[in-house]
Order: structure tokens, then sequence, then C-alpha cells
């Protein structure tokens, strides 16, 4: 039922215009679906997938691909810049974006945030002398983004080599940072959940970048911890940070995560791995209460009488599930039976939990559990390393509780402060909850900028990122291969992943127009259009371009690439004529005159019109495409 349900999720080809087969799935398969984790006969159904994407399915990277110019929208390119953020202004046109050729004082930089199911790539240009502020984003406009799902590919070489062929066919990166879910030994790691080897030096060499780091995930969002400004964070007590001074990162999401930083003589900071999260799970209790130490009797049985348990199995979003579960069986007679079956439904769902939290509930004492061993271990932290310049909580688990954290009195900082005669060290140590979810993003734009000026400085490259291959078995083997996949479900496993091949097929095609196909794709009906940028926020702004866009003759949805000044299709006459178009509220987006189209099979695009009157034409025209497309079906099935 799984297989089935992740092959309905990914769709079927589409018609209207000339699509080629995406070339990144061949030769996935079986294999690569055993190396995410996957049970032998869920690894058959995974293939199936893939099999099914690569003959049957539109990916929209591949489409045209061979076209010179054929580019994305967010995701791809975004090229109206606000340099003074960095980032894209909707109301102005980035001169610098039309020419792909570096001048001197350029140039740029990649950084990736590869998780283990997906793979964000971003390409910035940054100027040389641009100086790098703190507690602001690092210097650089960003020119192209993009997000793969790592299934459909055989490497994360492959992914960037794909990247890069689209967008940066006259320009490479001079250096790449790549902040990967792994343990990086030697510019080097293994994927945490995918049998994965990344190499930075023959990344390096093969795709011809100056230079590029391999860095664990975490350490990138230490890195991005420098990037924070007073209201991007939430003061948990009142301590002055002192300069100079270490810095730690802790964050508890799908596992507990941990770095610190070290300034050098120059007052810059350098992040340091750390996997802390993997240490001893140490139970407390006062005098003879020993409800932790059941806890932890419960998981050394319930993973297979491991003589350890690591911290992160309580301290994480799957340790609230283990610790629910651990109260639900010691006590059965308090289990709200709803809660239950919804929690069992959701196959381990911490967020059922949370919503689930109400006084005297065994939700509300996993949480509190919860708080208390997470309190514990930042404070164990913070004595280990001292870090007067900060300790940083960050993580999508925490920024969802973060009402855990604000009680003064409350398990956290009860047993945050609860470190014997030792404990007055935490009063000098400042504590904040990062209110951010973009933090490994942002250390990985940070790195790559620094590594940037250090490599044009001639620095040497870091002795801890030299360029020397290390064999397998030397790196960290992959959970999957260590405890045989434990602790996860296939069908978690694979809802997940068929949702990622489906939401990156979902997009509107994006497709070049071949110069001898130019007279079929002539204007109709043509205006500017506002349009909401791929994963954008129609609340957002910011998250607003203006495009020049057009009906053409054969019904399809076109517009202008303002980066290289082609046509392009957005979606063809096909999906145009099954699509659902809806006008838009003023008060549920920030851009009056707004409407909606969703084809099927596609995530739906929010655009917005000059005037009212301009809306209601455009809406007329396309329902005239879905009517007049009605009618040849009728006409088409008489006799």
């Amino acid at each position: 039922q799984a297989s089935s349900a992740s092959l309905a999720l990914i769709g079927s080809k589409r018609g209207g215009a000339s699509l080629v087969p995406a070339a990144p799935v061949a030769g996935l398969g079986r294999g690569a679906a055993e190396a995410a984790g996957l049970s032998s006969a869920s690894a058959h159904a995974m293939a199936a997938i893939a099999a099914a994407a690569a003959a049957a399915t539109t990916l929209v990277f591949s489409a045209h691909s061979q076209q010179e110019g054929s580019v994305g929208g967010r995701g791809g390119v975004r090229c109206e810049v606000d340099q003074s953020l960095g980032r894209h202004n909707p109301n102005q046109q980035c001169e610098a974006c039309h020419s792909h050729a570096e001048d001197e004082g350029h140039r740029w930089v990649l950084s990736a945030d590869c998780g283990g199911t997906t793979t964000r790539l971003q390409i910035y240009r940054v100027a040389l002398d641009a100086p790098i502020v703190e507690k602001q984003v690092a210097p650089g406009i960003l020119l192209f983004e993009e997000k793969f799902p790592n299934l459909m590919f055989k490497s994360l070489e492959d992914i960037i080599a794909n990247f890069l062929n689209r967008h940066c066919r006259d320009t490479k990166p001079t250096v790449a940072v790549l902040a990967v879910a792994g343990i990086v030994t030697n510019n080097c790691c293994r994927y945490t959940n995918l049998d994965w080897v990344v190499d930075g030096g023959q990344i390096a060499k093969d795709l011809g970048i100056g230079r590029v780091e391999v860095i664990n995930d975490f350490v990138a969002q230490g890195y991005g911890t420098l990037t924070l400004n007073d209201e991007e964070v939430e003061k948990l007590n009142d301590v002055q940070p002192r300069r100079g001074s270490p810095i730690a990162c802790i964050g508890a999401g799908t596992g507990l995560g941990q770095c610190f930083l070290i300034s050098d003589a120059s007052g810059d900071y350098r992040c340091y791995p750390s996997e802390g999260g993997h240490a001893e799970f140490a139970p407390r209790g006062e005098g003879s209460e020993d409800t932790q130490l059941e806890l932890l009797k419960y998981l050394k049985v319930k993973f297979s009488g491991w003589n350890r348990i690591s911290i992160e199995r309580v301290v994480s979003g799957k340790g609230i599930c283990n610790v629910y579960e651990f109260l639900a069986y010691t006590f059965p007679q308090r289990v709200d039976k709803t809660m239950h079956r919804e929690f069992l439904k959701s196959q381990g769902n911490a967020g059922v939990i949370a919503k689930n939290a109400t006084e005297g509930s065994l939700c509300q004492e996993a949480l509190d559990i919860f708080a208390s061993c997470y309190g514990a271990q930042c404070g164990s932290m913070a004595i280990q390393l001292m870090p007067f310049r900060g300790l940083f909580i960050t993580g999508g688990v925490s920024k969802k509780l973060a009402h855990i954290f604000a009680d003064q009195h409350g398990e956290f900082m009860s047993a945050y402060t609860d470190k014997g005669r030792v404990s007055p060290l935490l009063e000098q140590v400042p504590l904040f909850l990062v209110k951010n979810d973009d933090m490994g993003q942002r250390g990985a734009h940070l790195r790559a900028v620094r590594l940037l000026k250090e490599h044009v400085s001639g620095q040497e490259q870091d002795c801890r990122h030299c360029s020397e291959s290390m064999d397998r078995e030397h790196l960290v083997a992959p959970r999957s291969l260590v405890y045989g996949g434990e602790g996860s479900s296939d069908a978690i496993q694979m809802a997940a992943l068929a949702l990622e091949v489906s939401e990156f097929q979902a997009r509107n095609r994006r497709m070049a127009i071949a110069p001898s196909d130019v007279d079929m794709y002539e204007p109709a009906f043509k205006t500017k259009l506002w349009r909401v940028v791929r994963a954008g926020f129609r609340m957002h702004a910011d998250d607003w371009l203006l495009r020049e866009m057009w009906i053409s003759k054969n019904g399809c949805l076109c517009y202008r690439s303002k980066t290289t000044g082609e046509s392009l299709v957005y979606w063809t006459n096909e999906d145009l004529a099954k699509a659902e178009i809806q006008p838009i509220d003023d008060s549920d987006t920030c851009r009056p005159y707004s409407f909606g189209i969703q084809p099927p099979g596609f995530q739906r695009s929010v655009f917005a019109a000059s005037s009212a009157e301009m809306r209601e034409v455009w809406m007329q025209h396309l329902r005239e495409l879905h009517t007049n497309h009605h009618h040849l079906e009728e006409h088409e099935g008489k006799p």
C-alpha cells in the first residue's frame, strides 16, 4: 500500500510539449533504496518509484536541458536583488546577473545544505572586498537556488554537477562548502542515513572548483550563530556575552547536534564538530525517584540490549516518542486511548504528543522528562566548554517547544542549573534560544565566503580539510548499516522519499522555447504579472517577482526570463485546460488582485494583476482555454 501510494504521488507524463526524460535517475533502483535503510521489499518498491520517475514522469530540471540558458525560477534563478540585504528585490533588476562573466572584484561561491533526504544548493556572487560583519548574514547576492531529492541521484557529486551544468555554464564557483549530514574526517564523510561517500578533494577535481570544503551539517549551524542579530534570538537569562570567549551550540531535531566555536587572535571564530549527542544518557532524579533509571532500562531493552544508550535517544524528536512509549508501557491505566491511537497511526510523530500535553497527562510527563534531560545536557555542555560568549539552542524540536525554555522554574532551567558546586559557572553563560530555521544555510554561506577570502589570499588549506582521500571503511558508516535500520519505519521513509520526489516534480515546467517553435508561442494576450517565487509565501512582499507573461497562440502560459532574455513555457495548454483557477481574497495575500492556478499534479502558483479588472481579464482568458479544451474533447468523442 505504501509503494502504491508513493507511485500515485509521483504522477504521470504530461502532454503538450516535448520533454526529455530525467537522466539522473538512471542507474538508481534497489541499491539506492537499500542504502537509504529500507528493507528488501521496500527497496524493490522504491526501485519501482525511481523507474517510474525515469520512464513516465516529467522532471523539470531535465526538460530541454541541452538548450543553452534553460533555467528555473526560485530554486532556479532569482535575479532581482537588494544588495544591502543580500537577497532579491522584486522591484529591481539585477544587471550583474545578466552577465555570467566574473570581474576581478567578484567571485561565485557555492554553499550546500545536504540533508539525508534532500540537498539545497545556492550560488552567491560575492565581492572580494565585502566585509563580514558580526550579527549580519554573510555578504553576497543569491543568484541561483535549488532543492533536489537525493533519491533521484547516484551521489552528491551528481546533484552538484547537474546544478552547475544548468546554472554555471560560463562561470564556475571558486569555492564550495558542503554541509553534510554525516561525520567528517579528512574532508570526507559518509551520510548518516545513506551510504554515499562525499570526498571534497575529488569533487573539486572532477567539477573544476578551486576548493571544496566538507563540513558537518551541525557545524554549519554553529557558523550560523555568528550571523544572528538580537531580534533573531530569545534571551533565556540576563547574562552579557564576553567577546573572544567560546561559543557553544546545541540543537534537538531528528537527533541531537552539538558543536563549539573558538576565536583566533584576530577575533574570527572557527567552528569545531562534536558528536556529544552520542554520549551516554545519564539518568537523574531526586533521592530514590527512579523514573529516568527505569527509562534507561526500557531503552536498553528496546534497542536490542546495547549496554549503553545515547542521550539523543531521549533528547530529540524521536526521543520524545521513546519517552512517551516508556510511560505508556509503565502506566497503561493512564493511557488516553484516543490519543494513543492517533500516535500509533502517525507512526511515531512527536507532534501528536506535544499537541495532547494537557496537565497530568502522560504526554505532559513525557515533555517534562524531555525538558529535564535537555536542560541537563545543556548544563553539561556549558560546564565542559564554559562558553561565556553564549550557548545557542537551535533545532526544529527546540523551536516548536519554545515554551519549555521560558519558565525559569520549569524542568529545563531547573536541570540546567543543577550542577552541584560548579553551578555558579552557569550564571556566567549567556543562554539563547534561536528563532530562525535557516541556520544551516546561513552558516554554510558564511563559511563559503570565508573560504573564498582564504583561497584568493593564498592561504593554505586547513590540515583538517586536506585533499587526501579516505577509504570508505575508515569513515563512520550509516546508521542503517550498523543497526540494521532500527528505530525507523519503512512506511515513513518511503512516504517521505516519495513526497520529496513528488514535490520536486510538481513545479511548473519552465521549458525553453526552441527557436524553431517561436511562432507557435507568439502572444495572444500579454501583460506583466506579479508571481510568488517557488517555496515563497504570498504574505511576504519579498517573495513576489514581476514578470512579463502571456498566453500564447497555442494556449500555453509563457514568460520571459530577466536573466537570459529567453522565452519559456510556464505551463502547457493541456496543463491549463485542466487547471483550477480561483481568485484570492485580499486578506489572504500581501498583494491585491491575486489569483491562483493549479493544474493537476502541480503545486499551486499565485499571481497578481495590476488591477481588479486586469485580474478578471486574465482569469477569463484562462477559463476560455478550459472551456475550449472540453468542447474539443466532446467533438472528438462523437462518431
